[in-house]
């Protein structure tokens, strides 16, 4: 089978991951990339998240009984923290993998780097970047797509004053498959390596921007300035791709409020060249020990956008208010398993007679390459079921299994990996299966499975 067959591309490119990553890293343990870990403010997580997690608890520490020996201890400890510290300045993270679907083969080899150091006390600097070489069959020719995900400097005037400026990836949202509030992730993302919600929101373009935050002790605020920068997106792979990420000149508003522990809503509002106002509202909830409820919202007025899809020429739809929204709930065991049950409702998108009217026409197809990852829904209702369990069967295996569920026309996207964390090496073995009649949402893709192979090195 060529999929198998194609392992060896595997085993030959481990020497170079290996090297690359050693060569990035001079001491202290291997860790995963995590492009979020300094973004501000933070998404409230209410589903599974991915990659390695470190045990907070995961410390030792001694008591000597003479002041030389308390010295050389103090001396260590404050030894190990500045390695530490600088080690995590610099993240990388390699991916090799091969993929076979219907009888053919194709192979990726990824590099993802991020460093995130202090210039001086006040001063910070963050770059991260990806690049994705995806070969063909028999690796006779390729083609690489580079993702400059962040690239920017932030100054501190104080802990709770802060000002950025640059390339920022900003992921509003608590929900975990259909983001409405993500105003400024829409279009970003060039290349696609995984179905999963959280790699797309990773692994995508950050908007030029400048940034300023206050923080209270109940309450933050933050201000976001995008200029337009380009037209329309870029095809080259080695495009910083302006026009995707910066298409308009935008204004961005957000607010929380900490009302008590474990409530803290979140309102935004989003002001776009050439288009009306639009409002977000963000809000979770502990409803149980074990039981996390979610909405995400927003709403304004908006064209009916996929109106101009229905025939050449066609114009877009008429302006009036449009609600979008997603609500879940995520539910964890003691056994680390968690379920997320997620409704999502896009007030904008066509229903099932719209959908109907819209399949039967020449831009069907289209419409739907132009949606694929705009972070909008192709048609009004979907539902997402997404279960994770850490340490299945055995210690350091996650099974994590996925279904995306069009709710107008009845097509899903099956997805499912096993994943094994052995150190600074990750194996992962991919499922991905469609189902629905060929003029679907889902079923449009030609290729109805797929499995992957993947090797990833966390340095």
């Amino acid at each position: 089978m060529p999929f198998l067959a194609n392992l060896r591309f595997i085993l030959l490119l481990l020497p170079l991951g290996s090297a690359v990553a050693a060569r990035a890293q001079d001491g202290g343990t291997p860790q995963p990339a995590d492009e979020a870990a300094q973004e501000e403010p933070r998404r409230k997580q209410v589903g599974p998240q991915h990659g390695r997690e470190t045990d907070p608890n995961a410390s030792a520490s001694a008591r000597p009984d003479d002041d030389e020996a308390l010295q050389r201890a103090l001396q260590l400890a404050d030894d190990t923290q500045f390695k530490e510290r600088r080690s995590r300045d610099l993240k990388l993270q390699v991916d090799v993998a091969t993929t076979g679907s219907q009888g053919r083969s194709t192979q990726r080899l990824s590099l993802d780097a991020r460093w995130d150091g202090r210039l001086s006390p006040e001063w910070r600097a963050v770059v991260a970047n990806r690049v994705d070489w995806n070969l063909s069959h028999a690796l006779q020719s390729g083609r690489a797509v580079n993702l400059l995900k962040e690239a920017y400097v932030s100054h501190e005037f104080d802990q709770r004053t802060m000002l950025d400026a640059g390339r920022i990836n900003t992921r509003y949202g608590v929900a975990l498959g259909y983001n409405p509030t993500d105003f400024l992730g829409a279009g970003t993302v060039r290349s696609v390596v995984s179905p999963d919600p959280d790699s797309l929101r990773q692994n995508r373009l950050g908007n030029a921007m400048v940034r300023a935050q206050k923080i209270w002790s109940r309450a933050s605020v933050t201000a976001i300035w995008s200029p337009k920068l380009a037209d329309r997106p870029s095809q080259s792979g080695g495009s910083l791709d302006w026009g995707a990420s910066n298409p308009r000149q935008r204004f961005l508003l957000a607010g929380s409020y900490r009302f008590a522990e474990n409530l803290n809503p979140q309102w935004l509002l989003l002001q776009e060249q050439g288009r009306s106002p639009q409002l977000g509202f963000n809000v979770s909830r502990v409803v149980s020990d074990s039981t996390i409820a979610y909405l995400e919202w927003a709403g304004g007025r908006q064209q009916n956008a996929w109106q101009q899809w229905q025939a050449p020429g066609s114009p877009a739809g008429t302006v009036a208010w449009r609600n979008r929204f997603a609500t879940g709930l995520t539910w964890t065991g003691n056994n680390k398993l968690s379920v997320t049950l997620e409704g999502q409702y896009d007030g904008a998108a066509p229903d099932t007679a719209e959908w109907k009217a819209l399949r039967s026409g020449p831009a069907y197809r289209a419409y739907l390459s132009q949606n694929a990852y705009s972070g909008n829904l192709a048609t009004r209702r979907a539902a997402l079921v997404y279960i994770r369990w850490q340490d299945a069967f055995v210690t350091h295996l996650d099974l994590t299994a996925m279904r995306s569920s069009d709710l107008i026309d009845h097509s899903a996207l099956n997805w499912m990996e096993a994943r094994y964390h052995a150190g600074p090496v990750d194996l992962a073995l991919q499922w991905q299966r469609i189902t629905g009649a060929s003029n679907t949402r889902y079923g449009a893709n030609p290729t109805r499975q797929t499995w992957q192979f993947v090797l990833s090195y966390y340095s």
